[in-house]
């Protein structure tokens, strides 16, 4: 059922010629060469694919297959091979998934990414194949309010194929992982593609149970070397990762699961931050490009290996891959598991080349019960966090002490003395911060800390209060008076910085608010900064005529970008066109409601976007 991932052939598919589009590391082929279809043509951009793809042909890929490295806009039907009987790919999906959404909107179409489809309906239309398969994520159905599904539905058909679509999840064909997909089949026949029915879980007519991360590991042996090198034992994390439990997360280190001294704000990491794996259940959604502490990690306490990647993927033991270790990781996690494509295989061979197949056919009316198996999820965690809020317990998020610090005012600038002065006495503190030797009032404002018990799981907690003044004459005084809040946040409490007391801005969740910010000087910076201070203006999206109007001509600089970058450059966090073409070319927005430590990456190009932090909600 799990273990060794060495997957069954069939002659089901014999004679079907299939071009391959955005082929990847081959895990869409795989499952349709197991099931006997031929694979003449195979193409992707990435070199190190294409490199795979070689290692694999003769095994398990077709030995006459013609692999090209290609950008699909500059191929020319004319040079493809002939007689192709099914079409297979799916174009890049960063633009449409998570990742993209927590970044400040998933671009889709307004990506270059997101258009590739385009291209590959070019192609589809020249070759006239008898199917083609469009695979994507889930998430593709709802950027820009439907619309771009809308299109690309709308472009497929006019080619002149039936279309049917369905999302499927690769945890019911035998994948040990949940790993939703949107698929599309569009053909010439005159009955609506039915797809497999899955093979797994409470939707199988078998009710045969998912298979486990335990099951399909098993089997697999690794060398004390190995294993050490594959150990998480140094890092700003990795104290915490031996006290989550298997299948959970961060979000054990928060005030809602009854941490006692939190360290992470509820919603303020992706859900695989610090995620464990357990060996009893599949594990969620493998990435592509995980960072350090990116889970699924293994419950002994360590990454997992290269083999134990793919079998969670549902690539065969002896399958290769070329590349880095990172690279290996990165196919893997962009792979189609070859558990759902073999069944895509067998429906396709089934229906549409009536070739004979066991495979179980999903009538149309059914719904499959993974978004309600979601649901009830959904409501035993509320049920969790209301136990936790009905036990009433006292926690101490905050612990006030005074001290005299160096927080850094601004890139490159380093003071020689303490430049912060906090005095505490109870629940109340004074932070003092001098941005330079001048001693003239810029700013000041009042922080409650620990304000909303609904948000945090319900503690009874004390109320701490911030009286911060700002001492100074430049405008980088802003940030560093910021930094001298962010350092006292990791100072006075468990949390690591003042985001983890905010929350992700697409979904925050507050632990504290800014009051009475005062100004004593008529710059437009500190004027910003007073406008951003409120909560209600952060995530909303405001003219650029707005901005250019709150600043006039104090930098001398009239067109709005060169404003963005002078302020982006002061580590306020404005999003905007040019930072992602998801935002309206005629509107900004500021994520969060202070600037940014000098530790937090930013960026402006496009060519860096994708280099924005990532970190979102579960």
């Amino acid at each position: 059922m799990g273990g060794r991932s060495e997957l069954k052939r069939s002659e089901a598919g014999a004679g079907i010629r299939v071009l391959s589009l955005f082929t990847g590391a081959g895990g869409l082929d795989l499952g349709f060469e197991l099931q006997g279809f031929e694979t003449v043509y195979a193409s992707d951009i990435d070199q190190i694919c294409c490199e795979t793809l070689e290692l694999n042909k003769g095994s398990f890929i077709s030995p006459t297959c013609r692999i090209q490295r290609a950008d699909i806009r500059e191929l020319s039907p004319e040079t493809l091979p002939g007689s192709i009987d099914l079409i297979i790919g799916g174009p890049p999906c960063q633009s449409f998934s998570a990742s993209g959404r927590r970044a400040g909107g998933a671009p889709g179409r307004l990506d270059s990414r997101g258009t590739l489809f385009e291209a590959y309906c070019r192609i589809v239309g020249a070759v006239r194949p008898k199917a083609f398969l469009f695979e994507n994520v889930r998430g593709i159905l709802g950027t820009s309010k439907g619309e771009d599904w809308a299109a690309i539905v709308k472009t497929f058909g006019q080619l002149g194929y039936r279309i049917n679509y369905r999302i499927l999840d690769a945890l019911d064909y035998g994948a040990p992982q949940q790993r939703e997909r949107l698929v599309l089949v569009g053909h010439t026949s005159s009955e609506d593609f039915l797809f497999p029915r899955p093979m797994f879980g409470p939707d199988s007519t078998a009710q045969s149970p998912h298979v486990t991360t335990e099951q399909a590991l098993d089997g697999l042996i690794h060398s004390e070397e190995e294993l050490a090198e594959l150990a998480i034992s140094s890092g700003k994390y990795a104290h915490l990762l031996p006290l989550v439990p298997p299948g959970s997360n961060y979000l054990h280190f928060t005030a809602k699961r009854g941490y006692p001294s939190p360290i992470f704000a509820y919603r303020s990491r992706f859900s695989d931050f610090l995620y464990k794996a357990n060996p009893k259940t599949p594990i969620k959604t493998l990435i592509a490009r995980p960072g350090k502490y990116t889970g699924p990690l293994h419950w002994e306490n360590r990454y997992f290996s290269l083999n134990e990647y793919k079998r969670l993927q549902g690539f065969p033991d002896c399958y290769k891959f070329s590349g880095s270790h990172d690279d290996v990781i990165r196919q893997i996690g962009n792979s189609v598991s070859p558990k759902l494509s073999g069944a895509l295989a067998l429906a396709i061979a089934k229906q549409i080349f009536q070739r004979t197949s066991d495979i179980e056919l999903l009538p149309a009316h059914v719904q499959l019960s993974f978004d309600t198996r979601k649901g009830l999820k959904a409501k035993r965690t509320r049920l969790l966090h209301q136990s936790v809020q009905d036990q009433r317990k006292e926690t101490k998020l905050f612990k006030p002490r005074s001290y005299i610090a160096k927080v850094e005012p601004f890139a490159g600038l380093r003071p020689k003395n303490g430049n912060v002065r906090t005095t505490s006495k109870g629940t109340k503190s004074r932070i003092e911060v001098h941005a330079d030797n001048s001693g003239v009032r810029f700013a000041s404002m009042q922080i409650k800390l620990g304000r909303s018990e609904a948000e945090i799981g319900g503690h009874q907690l004390p109320e701490v209060i911030l009286n911060v003044e700002l001492f100074g004459q430049a405008d980088h005084g802003i940030q560093t008076m910021w930094n001298a809040v962010d350092d006292w946040v990791i100072r006075s409490s468990g949390f690591h910085s003042l985001f983890e007391l905010y929350g992700h801005f697409t979904e925050p969740h507050p632990i504290f608010e800014i009051s009475d910010f005062k100004l004593f000087n008529t710059s437009p910076v500190a004027r910003f900064a007073q406008h951003v201070s409120h909560f209600a203006n952060c995530s909303t999206y405001y003219p650029r005529s707005h901005l250019v109007k709150l600043f006039g001509n104090h930098f001398h600089q009239k067109h709005f970008v060169q404003l963005t970058k002078t302020l982006r450059s002061l580590r306020f966090d404005i999003r905007c066109h040019e930072t992602n073409v998801a935002i309206g070319k005629d509107v900004y927005m500021v994520a969060y409601p202070f600037t940014l430590p000098m530790r937090r990456q930013m960026n402006f190009s496009v060519a860096q976007r994708e280099q924005l932090s990532l970190e979102g909600a579960e």
